[in-house]
Order: C-alpha cells, then structure tokens, then sequence
C-alpha cells in the first residue's frame, strides 16, 4: 500500500505536526538545502524534508545564477515562515556566516590573506575579500605601497588610487562581526622577498643610497636590493621641521642600519655625524652663566635656545614664591642664566635666572 505523505504548509502547522522542540532550525541558522527550482526572481529549496522555503533575488550569491535543480546548497535563516508559509532565506548571508567563521580562523592562526582593493579614500585604502570590505589604514601599508607625497590629504587620496584593482596581501589586525568591520595590516603580512633580501644587510653596516621618497616623518632611501626608511629623528642631531628644506628625491646619502624587522630596514644619517650636543655640553659647567633666548614658555618651565645643539630648561620651581613664569621670562627674549645640573646621558640641562 502507498503512504500519504502529509503536505506541512506552514509553521504552524509544523508545530502542530512535530512538536516545537522537533523544528529542526531556527532563525540565524546555516542549513543544507535542496534547490527545488531556479528563476530570476527566487530560488526555491527544501529545508530538512519538512518545509519550502525561498531565497529572493535580493539574498542571491555571486555563484547564485549557476545553481540548478537538484543541488544542494547552504543557506542562511532569516525568517522561520512570512505570509505565504515559506521559510525566508539567504544565500549572501550564508556566504557571510562562512566567510566570518573563516576569518576568525585565520586571525586566530595569524594567516596571510589576499585581498582585493576597491577604493582608497584619505586614511587608506577599501579592500574585498570574498564578498566581506574591511580597511587597511595608510598607516598598515607597507613601504612599496606608502605614498610618498607630503601631507596633502587629496595628494595621498590620488596616490593611493593607483592601488586600485591591484591583489595586496595582508593579516587581519581586528575585526567587530557585530559593526560588521574589519581592519587589515599590508605591513603586518610581511614579503618574504624582501625579508631574504634584508638578511644582505647587518645592523651597524654603513650604506650608500637615493633618495626615492620624502614625507613628513622620514625618507624613503634605496639601498640597493631593499629600501630603508630614515625616520625624521634619525636625520639630524639638529631639530628639523620641514625634510624638503634639506633634501630632495634623487638625492645620494650615507647612513647606518640601526635596525632590521623581516624585510623592514630602519636607517640613521645622525649616526653617521659627531653630536654636536656631547661637544659643545663641554664649554659649560654646574654654576657657570651662560646667555639663552626663551623658546617656549610652559605651565612647567622654559625651554632655553643656548646654541643651534643645545637647550635648557629654566623650570617654574627655580622662580620666586607667589611668582608667575610669564612674569620672569618672556617669549623671544634673551637672558643671562645659571647652569644647575648637567645630565648627558638624559642630554638635560637644567638652568636658573642667573
């Protein structure tokens, strides 16, 4: 004798049929279904042999056009039935939910990824890895690809459009499934060309190299097989505000190799040069008198120009009680001062109104 198989239509009587605590899936679930049809508009799916359900044009996948009758596929639970009695559900989100869990299992393993970029904007680039957009900061970019302009926003912005398009490998740094973003280092992945390339070269090796990019913390220096960055610290003994003033691109220099992380290459010009400040520190001495022009004036003290390699500090504990700093000493102006201590390994002097 053939069995009747019973037509479930709706959730309720899904209920009624099975019980509630039967229902095989919930809203938020990720289940295997069986394509029933495909059109256009929506593809129609078994959902565990107990109720259809339908996946709307709008929750398609980008393989979504290829799927046939007869296939599986997962999909993800929107919505336990609408008005028609049919479970609501989405290919997009299924497609999320893997891609997410990926992720997840990627960071936690520090795994390099590849992702696509598909804009640039002031602080960085937009870039697509599967149908997710997470942010590599201008900051998370690697030398190659740091645009080597001044701090003009829109030049940055025009630079970093030349990205476009381009495949860039990264690690994920964070990410917020919640707000739905995710944040991507180029820096962090490393190149393991350049990292082989690095091993070439020793901390404390002088080195000869052009100038290929100057921005506003350093310069960008080709020294031969791999690129090093000059931080603006490392330029001069002296206090430099604008590097563009001093150098340009093209521009051939010597420095040291203070440093090497993987295919990062950190160089120094001052240490190439005497410090001025360890040799003219020599012409003073505790309770000398030395002339000084006032700097700045700060809720703590003035700083004091004594020469172009040397500062000192007239701190607001050497005025007189119930006095005010701007009172004894004023911006621009010159004063003839006492030194009370010297600490060169804190390169520190520290002065009072002789």
């Amino acid at each position: 004798m053939a069995q009747t198989k019973t037509q479930v239509n709706t959730m309720a009587e899904l209920v009624e049929h099975l019980g509630d605590k039967l229902i095989p899936f919930v809203q938020g679930d990720v289940l295997e279904v069986t394509v029933l049809s495909t059109s256009k508009d929506n593809i129609m799916v078994d959902v565990a042999g107990v109720a259809t359900g339908i996946i709307p044009e709008k929750e398609f996948s980008a393989t979504a056009s290829r799927i046939k009758a007869g296939e599986t596929v997962k999909a993800y639970v929107l919505s336990a039935e609408n008005d028609n009695g049919y479970v609501i559900l989405s290919l997009k989100r299924a497609e999320k939910e893997r891609l997410w869990n990926m992720l997840e299992q990627r960071n936690t393993a520090g795994e390099i990824i590849t992702v696509k970029i598909t804009g640039a904007n002031k602080g960085g680039l937009v870039a697509e890895y599967g149908n997710m957009q997470g942010f590599i900061p201008v900051s998370q970019l690697s030398f190659k690809n740091y645009p080597r302009v001044d701090g003009d926003r829109s030049k940055i912005q025009q630079k970093l459009s030349e990205l476009i398009g381009q495949n860039i490998t990264v690690k994920i740094i964070s990410y917020d499934k919640a707000t739905n973003k995710i944040v991507f280092s180029e820096k962090a992945a490393g190149d393991i060309d350049l990292e082989e390339k690095a091993k070439n070269y020793i901390v404390g090796e002088k080195v000869t190299g052009k100038i290929t990019g100057i921005v506003d913390f350093g310069l960008f220096v080709n020294i031969g097989e791999i690129e090093g960055l000059v931080h603006i610290s490392q330029v001069s003994w002296q206090r430099i505000n604008d590097l563009k003033e001093h150098f340009k691109v093209g521009q051939e220099i010597e420095a040291e190799i203070v440093s090497i992380d993987g295919g990062r290459v950190s160089l120094s010009i001052k240490k190439l040069q005497s410090d001025p400040w360890q040799i003219e520190v020599k012409n003073l001495e505790v309770g000398g008198k030395v002339d000084g022009e006032v700097t700045k004036v700060t809720p703590y003290g003035a700083f004091v120009k004594i020469s172009d390699s040397l500062e000192g500090l007239f701190h607001v504990s050497q005025i007189g009680e119930g006095k005010k700093l701007e009172e004894v000493v004023e911006e621009g102006k010159t004063y003839n001062f006492e030194v009370i201590s010297i600490e060169p390994e804190l390169r520190k002097i520290s002065l009072k109104i002789a």
